[in-house]
């Protein structure tokens, strides 16, 4: 039996349109109630989450902005690691063609350098949407993450920008891909990976007693680290090259991840 449960939200736990399932709730209210301890690790913002998640769920753990931000399910603990200020004006004037939009994750908000076509599926939640605001007035203090889109949704373009800013910044930043037309830019050492490390050290459970769903690029690092990986079938190929021994379960609008661990609950 797993001690600590993790996962992923867009395209892993959360169903088409931004909602958590009726089946999903209950499955996670029966593991707290046994006593699991339950983490939601996604490159959204905390208050993006919380606005989410509401009162549905039992009290969770929180990684967000990629790990940038961790908090506990009781609320006494938050441990945030922020872009040196200069460093987000470096990365900022490292994309200021016209090509890309620039974002970022500041301490309540979100900024948006420019309309994007796509926007409305990037993020369904009214109760965090993006502030257009010119790249010169960005915040450069508080922020969690700067992430790109590319106008046509070109992945090569974006990932010759990942390489470009990999080999100007180096350690100074850790970069990812949280879906092929997006990509983002934390702290150097940040990452999902680093967080639930960190999280399960602070809670006193062995990553070998973790359970951990993910899709995407940005979670391989948290898979990597959990003594079991289970990755959706809709998971980018490159994931599934990068974890060869995960299990592989169903679509996140059957609820798949709910259903795997309804498999661990107490008899």
């Amino acid at each position: 039996m797993y001690d600590l449960i993790a996962s992923d939200l867009d395209g892993t736990l959360l169903l088409p349109g931004d909602r958590i399932g009726d089946y999903t709730c209950n499955t996670l209210w029966q593991l707290h109630q046994a006593g699991r301890q339950i983490v939601l690790a996604t490159g959204r913002h905390q208050r993006d989450v919380r606005s989410l998640i509401g009162k549905r769920l039992p009290p969770v753990h929180l990684i967000t902005a990629n790990g940038a931000s961790i908090a506990s399910a009781c609320g006494n603990l938050r441990l945030v690691q922020e872009l040196d200020n200069e460093l987000v004006r470096e990365l900022i004037a490292s994309a200021t063609d016209r090509q890309w939009v620039i974002n970022a994750y500041c301490q309540a908000q979100w900024l948006i350098s420019d309309h994007y076509p796509n926007l409305d599926n990037f993020s369904q939640n009214p109760a965090f949407q993006p502030t257009l605001c010119a790249p010169a007035d960005f915040l450069e203090q508080g922020v969690q993450k700067l992430f790109f889109f590319h106008h046509d949704q070109d992945h090569a373009a974006l990932a010759r920008l990942q390489s470009h800013l990999d080999a100007c910044f180096g350690a100074r930043i850790s970069s990812v891909f949280s879906f092929p037309w997006c990509l983002e830019v934390m702290a150097g050492g940040v990452s999902k990976g680093h967080a639930l490390q960190r999280l399960a050290q602070l809670l006193g459970v062995a990553l070998k007693r973790c359970v951990a769903f993910g899709d995407g690029m940005n979670d391989v690092s948290m898979l990597a680290k959990a003594g079991q990986a289970v990755v959706m079938d809709s998971a980018h190929h490159d994931v599934r090259r990068a974890l060869p021994e995960a299990a592989v379960i169903g679509h996140c609008g059957e609820e798949a991840v709910a259903r795997y661990l309804a498999t661990l609950l107490p008899a």
